[in-house]
C-alpha cells in the first residue's frame, strides 16, 4: 500500500451512495497556522467531539409570496427565491481534533467540497468573492440578492484567496457545461469532493430525526479551519453556499 493510499485512509471517512474524490496529505493547520494571525475565527467556540451539519434545505411550501413560485418546482432552478435553500445549518461548527463531521444532504442540487484556510478567513471575505453584495442568507428579498439566478456569475472564473491572502480556490469558467466545468472543482489542495459527476442524494423527509438525505463523513486528524463549499455554481458562487469547520485541541 502506497503513502497517499494510506494517508487517504486515515484523513477522513466518507459514507455515500455515490463516487467521490478526496485527497487528505494536505495539514490543515501547517500551511495556514502564522503568527501573523490577527483574528482568530476558531476561538471562543467549544468544540463537540463529532456533530452534524444540515446542507441544504428541503422545501415543503412556497418559499414566501410571489414572486417566490407558489406551485411547481418549488426551490428549482427556475425559483427566485431558492437562494433560501442554499445554505448550511450551522454554517460555522467547531469539533475536537480527531472528532468527525456527518453532513446529512437536504434539497436537490448538491455537491460537497473542501479546503484548509486561515484561521482568520471570514464568511464575508469569501462571499465578496463570489458575489459582491449582502450575504444572502440575511436576504428575504430576492429583489435584494446581486446575483439571483445570475447565470454570469455562476459561470464566470473566481479565485477565492483566505485571510491571510493565500489563493485557496480557482473557480475556472465554465465553458462546456460538462464535468469539471459545471461544477466548483479544483484538485490543488482539496481535501475531499462528493458529487461531481451527479449530484447528491437530497431524500424526501427535512432535516430531523428522521431525515433519508445522503450522508457524507469526514474525520478531521489536523486542527485547522476548513472551507466547506457546495460544488453547484449557482448555490456556491451565486448565493454563498459555505461554510466553516474549526478543529481544536491537542497539539497543533
Amino acid at each position: 500500500m502506497g503513502s497517499s493510499t494510506k494517508h487517504l485512509l486515515l484523513g477522513f471517512t466518507v459514507a455515500a451512495l455515490l463516487p467521490f474524490v478526496g485527497l487528505a496529505e494536505h495539514d490543515g493547520s501547517s500551511q495556514h497556522d502564522g503568527s501573523s494571525q490577527h483574528d482568530d475565527q476558531t476561538h471562543g467556540k467549544a468544540p463537540s467531539k463529532d456533530t452534524t451539519v444540515d446542507f441544504g434545505v428541503l422545501p415543503l411550501a412556497p418559499l414566501g409570496p410571489a414572486p417566490c413560485l407558489q406551485t411547481g418546482a418549488i426551490g428549482g432552478p427556475a425559483d427566485p427565491c431558492a437562494f433560501m435553500l442554499h445554505h448550511l445549518t450551522p454554517e460555522e461548527t467547531t469539533i475536537a481534533k480527531g472528532g468527525q463531521v456527518t453532513f446529512q444532504v437536504h434539497g436537490g442540487g448538491h455537491g460537497i467540497t473542501m479546503w484548509s484556510v486561515s484561521k482568520d478567513t471570514t464568511r464575508d471575505k469569501i462571499g465578496q468573492v463570489l458575489c459582491p453584495g449582502t450575504d444572502p442568507n440575511t436576504i428575504t428579498n430576492p429583489a435584494l440578492h446581486n446575483c439571483n439566478l445570475s447565470t454570469t456569475n455562476a459561470n464566470g472564473a473566481h479565485i477565492i484567496a483566505d485571510g491571510d491572502g493565500e489563493v485557496v480556490v480557482v473557480v475556472s469558467a465554465n465553458v462546456t457545461n460538462a464535468h469539471p466545468d459545471n461544477r466548483v472543482w479544483f484538485e490543488p489542495g482539496r481535501l475531499m469532493s462528493a458529487g461531481g459527476q451527479q449530484f447528491l442524494n437530497g431524500g424526501t423527509i427535512p432535516a430531523g430525526a428522521t431525515s433519508n438525505g445522503q450522508l457524507i463523513t469526514y474525520r478531521f486528524l489536523k486542527n485547522g479551519r476548513y472551507l466547506v463549499m457546495c460544488m453547484n455554481r449557482t448555490h456556491s458562487l451565486n448565493d454563498w453556499m459555505f461554510g466553516f469547520v474549526n478543529v481544536v485541541g491537542g497539539d497543533d
